[in-house]
């Protein structure tokens, strides 16, 4: 699933959709058992990605590839990963900066309850995230 933050891609500006309203319509599309989610919010080119990181540093993000891009991992009850509201703040704060990005959702995992763990590990390019 990807959310744009704008019909024209890459775009919150200009009457397009916001990165928080992006993160809403993504988290109305989930089935109310959603345990663990691993997002990607990948920026314009052009936007420097350090000071974006630094803003959302709550939510843990990890860098990807040589893109301006990075991904972040929420917790719906519990477990590793934000919160969907912290989650959702940092966005608000990234719209408020004037970011333009786009959201996708590149995993999900319902109806987990993990014993004697504090959740699932998912491996991406034979890392552990």
């Amino acid at each position: 699933m990807e959310q744009d933050s704008a019909a024209n891609d890459l775009s919150a500006l200009g009457g397009g959709q916001t990165l928080a309203a992006a993160w809403d319509d993504l988290l109305e599309t989930l089935s109310d058992d959603w345990s663990d989610l691993l997002v990607e919010l990948e920026l314009r080119a052009d936007r420097p990605y350090r000071p974006v990181a630094l803003t959302v540093s709550a939510l843990n993000p990890e860098r990807c590839d040589e893109r301006s891009a990075f991904r972040f991992r929420v917790g719906h009850d519990f477990g590793y990963g934000a919160a969907a509201q912290a989650a959702r703040h940092c966005l608000e704060l990234l719209d408020e900066q004037r970011v333009e990005g786009r959201l996708r959702l590149l995993d999900l995992l319902s109806q987990k309850r993990p014993f004697e763990t504090q959740g699932p590990v998912w491996r991406l390019g034979g890392r552990s995230l």
